[in-house]
């Protein structure tokens, strides 16, 4: 999509009319260097360098930026080390949303390390869910080529997603369509299922987990009939996907951004 897409932006476009009116004209590479240069210049001059951001975002292969563009041995925003020279350590971007709880505070809180700096294990995996996150549009999509190789020696895998991804197409996976933003809901129903049947561990929750007695009394507003109202997704279902991944001989998950969108 971001080579081939009919609506990439292929030349710089400058605003002419107010904002939000999407009043734009086409410029050239040049004349965009030179307006950016000049107001930046302008905002160091009479506020100093710190008076600049930079906002990054997904889409634009921000693996391959760190790779070219991160000093070594620091691991800081790839866009960010942009501003650096010009004398601004300031980057802002959408990891409140879409990056630190996920991958950052919870693993690191409940593993003790952030999520990035583990292995799933989906060459061991009996079964695998991807759960929102569509593996052949990461940056880059190097777990792709592993989830479809597993799918190619049997792998039972479950793609959790509103759309039919083409992960879900290129592995032959069961596709499970959820109604947006109430994955957490889907969750919490399937781990009541696991409670209320005894699929869990006991032992690991007695000498390892804090508040197990608090979820458990939680999850009970989550019964898979309550769910199903919530989600869209059949109680059958839910029961049957909590039951497959504790029978399984290894599970694992695969998830990124999608999961945090949950109200």
């Amino acid at each position: 999509e971001i080579v081939y897409s009919e609506h990439r932006l292929k030349y710089p476009m400058k605003r002419v009319g107010p904002k939000g009116s999407y009043e734009f004209e086409r410029i050239t590479w040049d004349e965009a260097y030179n307006i950016i240069v000049e107001n930046l210049s302008r905002i160091k001059l009479e506020s100093g360098p710190e008076a600049v951001a930079i906002y990054t975002g997904r889409g634009a292969q921000e693996l391959s930026l760190c790779d070219m563009f991160q000093p070594k041995e620091v691991a800081v925003s790839s866009a960010s080390n942009i501003l650096f020279p010009f004398g601004s350590p300031n980057t802002m971007g959408v990891g409140a949303l879409c990056y630190v709880s996920l991958h950052m505070i919870a693993p690191h809180v409940t593993m003790g390390r952030m999520q990035i700096n583990m292995f799933t294990d989906i060459e061991n995996a009996e079964m695998i869910v991807v759960w929102g996150t569509n593996l052949t549009t990461d940056s880059p999509s190097v777990d792709m080529l592993r989830l479809e190789a597993a799918a190619q020696r049997g792998a039972d895998i479950v793609v959790i997603d509103p759309r039919r991804t083409e992960t879900a197409v290129r592995t032959n996976a069961q596709w499970v369509p959820i109604r947006p933003g109430t994955d957490g809901a889907l969750a919490l129903s399937m781990i009541e299922v696991m409670i209320e049947e005894d699929l869990y561990d006991e032992d690991f929750a007695e000498n390892w987990c804090h508040g197990f007695e608090a979820l458990t009394t939680y999850v009970q507003h989550f019964r898979p009939e309550v769910a199903e109202t919530i989600t869209g997704v059949p109680a059958d279902t839910i029961r049957d996907l909590a039951h497959r991944i504790c029978h399984a001989t290894g599970a694992c998950l695969l998830m990124y951004t999608g999961l945090e969108y949950s109200n």
